[in-house]
């Protein structure tokens, strides 16, 4: 349980660092109800696996 709850904190925090660093890299991705439950749910993996697809799809 506890490294479910710090998976999600960490997938949280790469979301942040996404957004934060979006000006600078031009990867931004959208803070919706989809991507917060993403990244709180498969952590690091998930939030990479949505820049990949923002990238490869837009």
């Amino acid at each position: 349980m506890k490294s479910f709850i710090f998976s999600g904190v960490l997938g949280f925090a790469a979301l942040a660092a996404v957004n934060l660093t979006a000006q600078y890299t031009g990867v931004a991705l959208a803070v919706t109800r989809l991507s917060v439950a993403v990244s709180g749910l498969l952590g690091v993996p998930g939030v990479t696996l949505m820049v990949i697809l923002n990238t490869i799809l837009l």
